[in-house]
């Protein structure tokens, strides 16, 4: 048994742990047959084609979704298994699933055969990936808006059914406006064993269609959007913006970084363009910064407004080629995601700069490696921005940074990768449902104990600050660019 997995098995009815023989190959679905066998008899769970096609098996493996027939299993592992988040439980690990998929059924009024002969070939291959799903609830499990208490997302896998069965619809059928209490962070997609990118391919590309039919957006992402064409901002303007002082170009080196600011540096928080010039400065990064650049888009996006968002990305695009730097570089997760994984699509081949993450080109300078230091010793944690974290796959870069200020105490909260609710117009069209998410936050900062809680999203910063106010959590937030250049 010295090769032996331990699994523990925590549910509502026991809580044990099993030691099972350990071979090469095994599943965690293998092993809970295995225990079924050998130890806990009248243990119920619930599996078929154990190859991941049928989606029985999914449960929470150490606190996240997945599919037992999928887990792979090591020598000497330690697993927890337990039944999925907000469906309820018939015995163990087994669910009652018509919580969810009586939902689900109804949504399926039309035939499939000539329509989508008919089908552009685009479409089709559209419709396949959306219709890949095998219903496992992983998503539904998963998704931060449900966990924090709301019963106004029906969940992802209804918004994908609905925006599969809409593009079978020449109109689409009246839909409320649940289709906009999600804040496309792209959780589900993480945890989808089919990989389906829900936000993307259903919940965004669903939102442009009642768009282009007037049914949509909520009036306050209609206002939202046209501001942002009209002025090139999609905030209001308060006092002088950061770019009317510091447009221009600052610091030597041989790297040379146009800044995209986005809307909120700009408009609302200067400080964090100043702290990234004084980084620039110090650091050896020729920074340029631009003052025709506008909105880059993202909340138009987001909330359908494609037409909108192409056009003001043209409009950067003379800006871009005017500058012509090495890097776009950005502080803003919605940004750089946008200016990654969007443009390329909305300009084609015309988009040909690199785009960094603040924190990813001061990894790449080795800034990390400079050393920063604070006066004081204090404690810090982090929350990652699910257009940071999941948009662009930055996990790594900000945590060496925060590990490299002298006197900080890095403290991890219980899930910094859990959606704060700022995201996918959630936090303008849909400000209680934003509350209620960063009021969870609220609590997992409260209980790091830290005295700052820094990330890298103004739009974050906005909603976790409140989050933190609200519920008199004496921690400060601050953009990990304002914390470096501190520490400078």
């Amino acid at each position: 048994m010295d090769e032996a997995v331990v699994i523990r098995i925590e549910t509502a009815e026991r809580s044990e742990s099993v030691k099972v023989p350990y071979r090469e190959g095994m599943t965690l679905l293998d092993a809970l047959r295995w225990i079924k066998e050998h130890e806990i008899q009248d243990l119920e769970f619930e599996f078929s084609c154990r190859n991941a096609q049928c989606g029985t098996c999914a449960v929470l493996v150490n606190g996240k979704a997945r599919l037992a027939c999928e887990y792979l299993l090591e020598p000497g592992q330690e697993v927890t298994v337990e039944p999925l988040r907000h469906l309820p439980v018939v015995k163990d690990l087994a669910i009652d699933w018509s919580a969810v998929t009586s939902r689900l059924r109804p949504l399926s009024p039309k035939s499939y055969r000539e329509w989508f002969r008919r089908m552009e070939p685009e479409k089709q291959r559209k419709l396949y990936e959306l219709r890949s799903c095998i219903e496992c609830l992983c998503c539904v499990a998963e998704c931060p808006v449900i966990k924090s208490g709301s019963t106004r997302n029906p969940g992802p896998i209804v918004l994908r059914k609905v925006a599969e069965e809409v593009e079978k619809w020449d109109e689409s059928p009246g839909i409320d406006d649940t289709v906009y209490a999600c804040t496309t962070c792209h959780t589900c997609a993480e945890v989808c064993p089919k990989d389906i990118e829900i936000p993307a391919k259903a919940v965004e590309t669903l939102r442009a269609r009642l768009y282009e039919e007037g049914k949509g957006p909520l009036p306050e992402h209609k206002e939202l959007g046209e501001r942002a064409v009209r002025t090139g901002r999609s905030v209001e303007k308060g006092n002088r913006s950061f770019i009317e002082e510091y447009s221009g170009e600052y610091g030597e080196g041989d790297v040379e970084a146009m800044f995209f600011t986005g809307c909120l540096v700009d408009y609302r928080l200067p400080d964090t363009g100043k702290a990234l010039v004084k980084l620039a400065e110090e650091l050896g990064v020729r920074l340029i910064v631009p003052r025709e650049q506008v909105c880059c888009g993202s909340p138009l996006l987001r909330t359908g407004q494609y037409d909108r968002a192409e056009r003001l990305a043209f409009e950067n695009l003379e800006t871009f080629r005017r500058v012509d730097p090495d890097v776009i570089v950005t502080v803003c997760a919605g940004c750089g995601a946008t200016l990654k994984n969007n443009y390329p699509e909305l300009l084609g081949d015309r988009f040909e700069w690199d785009v960094l993450d603040v924190t990813e080109l001061l990894v790449e300078i080795r800034a990390h490696e400079r050393g920063f230091r604070l006066q004081e010793r204090t404690t810090v944690t982090y929350h990652d921005p699910c257009h940071l974290k999941r948009g662009q796959g930055v996990e790594g870069e900000p945590r060496k940074l925060i590990r490299s200020i002298e006197n900080v105490e890095f403290v991890e909260m219980e899930e910094p990768d859990r959606c704060c609710g700022a995201g996918g117009g959630v936090r303008s069209g849909l400000p209680e449902l934003a509350e209620l998410m960063s009021d969870v936050k609220a609590h997992m900062v409260r209980e790091t104990g830290a005295e700052v809680l820094t990330t890298v999203c103004p739009f974050c910063e906005y909603n976790l600050r409140e989050g933190l106010e609200r519920n008199d959590v004496e921690a400060r937030v601050e953009n990990l660019t304002v914390l470096l250049s501190r520490g400078l």
